[in-house]
This record gives C-alpha cells, sequence and structure tokens, in this order.
C-alpha cells in the first residue's frame, strides 16, 4: 500500500505540473496567416497546430482556431473566459498573426480586418487588453499570454505615423505575457522549418525543456532567439506571478523502483585491469572517486552523423591527451562528504534519495569548488573535463550517434532515459521505445558501461563540463572557461532521465547559466 501512494503521488506531479494538485489547464490557440486585405503569412497556421499539438501532450485542453474573422475571434476569447472561470487552474493565450499598436494599445488582427485608417484599428481588430480582461475576470492561479504579432506592419505604406511592433503592456497580477520581440521592433524573418524563429524556439523548449520553472523557461528561450538572429530580436515578458509554474515537473517523492533486467553477458570493460582503474588517498586516509585512464587519441568532434543542431557544427578533428575520468557520475555521498568538511549547502535530493544516487541540484560553480577540494585533499589536480575531453570520453572510439549504436530504442541495458517507464506515469511526449524501469535518476552504475568503462555517461543526469558555451565550434571547446572575459553559460553533456532520443546523443550539445541548479544535471570530474 505505501509503494501505491508513493507511485500515485509521483504521477500526480508529473501529469499536473503545478505547484498545487488538481488544477486544470486550458489554452486558446490562434493563428491567422491567410489575411484577404493584406499579404498573407506563411509560418502562422504551422506555429499554432504544433503549440496545440504539444500543449495537449503537456496535459492542456486546447480551443485551436486557425485563420479566425473578427466575429469568431471574440467569441473564442469569450467562450475561453467562461471555460476558464469555471475550471480554474492555468490558463494559456496564445497568438500568431499580425499585430498593430496605437496610442499605446495592443491590437491582434484577423483575417477579415478592413484597416484603412488609424481609427479603423480598434474596430476591425481584437484588443489584447480584452483577451486580458477575460482571463483575469476567471481569477484562476495562472495566466500565459505568448504574442508572436510582431512581424513587419503591411499597414505602414497607408497608415501615417503607425510604429513597428507592439507597445509594452504591463501585466495584470498571477499573468506573465510573453511577445517574440522588444516593445517597438518587429520579429526576423521567418526560419526555414515552416515556423516563426521564436515559435520554433518555444515549441523546442516545450518539447525538451518544459521542467524549467516558467520564468527559466522563457530566459532559455529569449537566450535562443537572441543567437539565432545575431542579437536583432530579443524577445521579452512582462511578470506578475504570484505561483510557480512547470509546464511538467518531475516527480517530488521516491518511485518504486524495478531493477534493471540483469545483462546476457557482463560488459568487457567491467574488468578493467588495476592499471588502467585507480583511486586516490584523501588525507584522512580514505578512497576518493574511482578513476578510469582514458587514452590519448584523435577523433571528429560534432554531428557527424548530420541529424543534429546546427551547434553541433561544424564537425573538426580533435586531438585528446591522457587523462583520467570518474568511472561514475559524483554520488550524493561524495558531494555530501565536501559539503560536510567544507560547511557547504546540502544540495536537495527532491525527495529522491541520497547515497548512490548522483548529486543533481548543483550549480557550475558548486562542480567547480568540489573539483577544488578534492584536488587539495589529494594533492592531485582534479577539474570538469573540457566538452572535447567529455565527447571523446562518451565516444570511446565508436562513430555512432551512441557508444552502443545509433539506434535510440536500444538505449535500456546502457542508460536511464526517458522511456516507457517514464510513459507510464507521464503520457507525453517521444520516448525511447524500451524500459529501463527508472523514474527519475537512477543509482550510479546499474547500466551498462561504455568501452572505455565509463558509466551512466549518457542518460541519467546531465553532466557539467568546464567549457564556455559558443553556437559554432571555434575553439572554446577544447579548454576550460577562465576569468570575467567568458560568459556566464556553461555547456552540459549528455541527456538525462527526463530527454527523448534527440538529446540522448553524443554529439547532442545544452548550456545553462552557470549559477543554475537543476534537477536534471550533476557532474564527474577528470584528472589530468
Amino acid at each position: 500500500m505505501q509503494n501505491c501512494i508513493s507511485i500515485c503521488f509521483s504521477i500526480v506531479f508529473l501529469i499536473l505540473a503545478v505547484t498545487e494538485a488538481h488544477a486544470s489547464r486550458l489554452a486558446l490557440v490562434i493563428g491567422n496567416g491567410t489575411y484577404q486585405n493584406v499579404s498573407s503569412l506563411d509560418t502562422p497556421v504551422n506555429d499554432a497546430n504544433e503549440m496545440a499539438a504539444v500543449l495537449k501532450e503537456l496535459g492542456f485542453k486546447v480551443i485551436l482556431k486557425p485563420n479566425v474573422q473578427r466575429r469568431a475571434m471574440i467569441e473564442a476569447v469569450q467562450q475561453f473566459g467562461t471555460q476558464l472561470h469555471q475550471n480554474g487552474g492555468v490558463g494559456l493565450f496564445y497568438f500568431s498573426g499580425y499585430g498593430l499598436q496605437t496610442k499605446g494599445r495592443n491590437f491582434l488582427v484577423p483575417v477579415n480586418a478592413n484597416i484603412l485608417s488609424e481609427a479603423d484599428i480598434e474596430f476591425e481588430s481584437l484588443e489584447v487588453k480584452r483577451v486580458l480582461a477575460q482571463m483575469e475576470q476567471a481569477n484562476n492561479r495562472i495566466n500565459i499570454v505568448i504574442l508572436e504579432a510582431c512581424r513587419d506592419n503591411p499597414y505602414k505604406k497607408d497608415i501615417a505615423n503607425l510604429r513597428d511592433g507592439l507597445a509594452k503592456t504591463e501585466s495584470p497580477t498571477k499573468t506573465m505575457i510573453a511577445y517574440a520581440c522588444a516593445p517597438d521592433t518587429v520579429s526576423i524573418k521567418a526560419s526555414n522549418e515552416g515556423h516563426s524563429t521564436y515559435t520554433k524556439h518555444l515549441l523546442d523548449a516545450l518539447r525538451h525543456r518544459p521542467h524549467l520553472s516558467l520564468t527559466d523557461f522563457f530566459i532559455k528561450v529569449r537566450l535562443k532567439v537572441k543567437q539565432k538572429t545575431n542579437q536583432k530580436q530579443a524577445p521579452w515578458e512582462s511578470v506578475s506571478l504570484v505561483n510557480t509554474f512547470y509546464f511538467a515537473q518531475s516527480p517530488r517523492s521516491k518511485e518504486t523502483v524495478v531493477p534493471p533486467q540483469p545483462l546476457t553477458q557482463p560488459p568487457s570493460s567491467n574488468t578493467l585491469t588495476h592499471d588502467k582503474v585507480f583511486r586516490d588517498r584523501l588525507q584522512d586516509g580514505s578512497e576518493g572517486p574511482e578513476m578510469v585512464w582514458i587514452p590519448a587519441g584523435r577523433f571528429r568532434m560534432g554531428d557527424i552523423q548530420d541529424v543534429g543542431d546546427n551547434d553541433e557544427q561544424p564537425v573538426h578533428w580533435v586531438s585528446v591527451d591522457r587523462f583520467a575520468m570518474e568511472r561514475y557520475e559524483v554520488s550524493f555521498a561524495e558531494y555530501d562528504r565536501f559539503a560536510e568538511a567544507t560547511g557547504k549547502e546540502m544540495p536537495d535530493d527532491e525527495g529522491w534519495g541520497r547515497g548512490n544516487r548522483p548529486v543533481i541540484n548543483v550549480s557550475w560553480e558548486n562542480a567547480m569548488a568540489y573539483a577544488g577540494w578534492l584536488s587539495k585533499q589529494t594533492r592531485q589536480q582534479y577539474r570538469l573535463p573540457t566538452e572535447a575531453e567529455w565527447e571523446y570520453a562518451a565516444r570511446a572510439g565508436t562513430q555512432t550517434s551512441r557508444y552502443w549504436g545509433n539506434e535510440p530504442d536500444h538505449a535500456c541495458r546502457y542508460a536511464n532515459v526517458r522511456d516507457g517507464t517514464f510513459k507510464n506515469e507521464l503520457n507525453w511526449g517521444s520516448i525511447h521505445n524500451c524500459v529501463d524501469n527508472y523514474v527519475p535518476a537512477a543509482p550510479v552504475g546499474l547500466f551498462q558501461p561504455n568501452p572505455f568503462g565509463l558509466f551512466d555517461i549518457l542518460g541519467n543526469v546531465w553532466e557539467w563540463t568546464c567549457s564556455e558555451y559558443e553556437e559554432k565550434y571555434n575553439g572554446k571547446e577544447q579548454r576550460c572557461a577562465v576569468g570575467k572575459n567568458s560568459t556566464e553559460f556553461r555547456v552540459i553533456r549528455g541527456g538525462s532521465w527526463f530527454n527523448t532520443p534527440w538529446s540522448v546523443r553524443a554529439a547532442y550539445r545544452d548550456w545553462y547559466r552557470r549559477d543554475y541548479r537543476l534537477n536534471f544535471v550533476g557532474f564527474r570530474l577528470v584528472k589530468i
């Protein structure tokens, strides 16, 4: 009975993904592209359709309205407000299409609008304030308004003094308004993937980073859009939230675990010779982490299968000197020993357990402090791996997307990933079509290691590297970020228990601010 209660409690937090159980989710999604009196837009209907699909996967009931005329837009907003008032919970409004501002007021343009003068805007369009009023009247927990409506203004040539983009609007209490562009600016031309640049990265974040808090989520989207547009488009948000929100939140209670099926043959790397595996002594005579020597070599780094993101390019040759790497991700037991010895804060284990589970909720700065302490304790030089060292070790001489091959559905013998176990508790998003029996992070060392003898190098938790993130490889992947000249962003590698097949690849890269603490990110060290 106790196990049943634990499982059910986890499922509640996974599905609802909010701080209060039983909160419903309702979204109104509008995409206007086929305009009758001005030039049509290619992406809004695609934007809206895909947004609706992803929001449904995240537990939203969705009202989808493509190519809507004014009367239908008004009725849809009224229907949305009524349902939101009845059900409470979380409301989300998304609009993709033309938007206009006049006299500090913002308007969304229906497909049949016939705007010949500035005076027509109010009567031919839907004011954003009307949407906000309906959502505010519902008196629900959280409202999210996303406006992909700062495109080139097709009316400026006929109407003098119209300003670009949308005006700055303060959000009502319990509301976040997310704009695709900064006030009085327009978006960059749409991407070549059927979506606007902003919505493309919004969709990517919903698929791959729904576990971030709402504010961190939109920070991530903003930074991605700015990078992809060379700082020319800068999304922004107006925030007056009083509750926390996650599109999908990880469980907060211990999960019931069924051990993975035993391997039919023990991995050869379990029998590494003593000259390849070692442990340094700490000052009190106890043993440090188990390390394995990684031979020097040369490899092609990046998206060698040509299936990944742009930031996995260019593929290039990298030479790596011999170094040692921890066989396992740093565990809570190891990190807690450091925290107790130095008086540092103990990281939150989310209720999943400590001991030999990988430490989580540690920032890059925390990992660097741990490496410094271990170096002093052993009188050896420990640090985080560079991004190049990490990928070289993860590939372990292989040329495939993953060290076990190119097939993601074979992952569950080798890694703790988003799998059938995950789907049983949260039925959304793509998964690895196999079962590893763990949600969330598993104790270290349970799955088959790679040919270098490294366990959990893919999956389980992301791992900090010492390298500064840059969008295209240009040398920073081969060194550690140092000094004030580096940015605040550090690369993480390897994917986690939460991640889809796309992210659990040797070449895949992600990045966070160096002070971020996340419940799916840990680390392992190297010795040089």
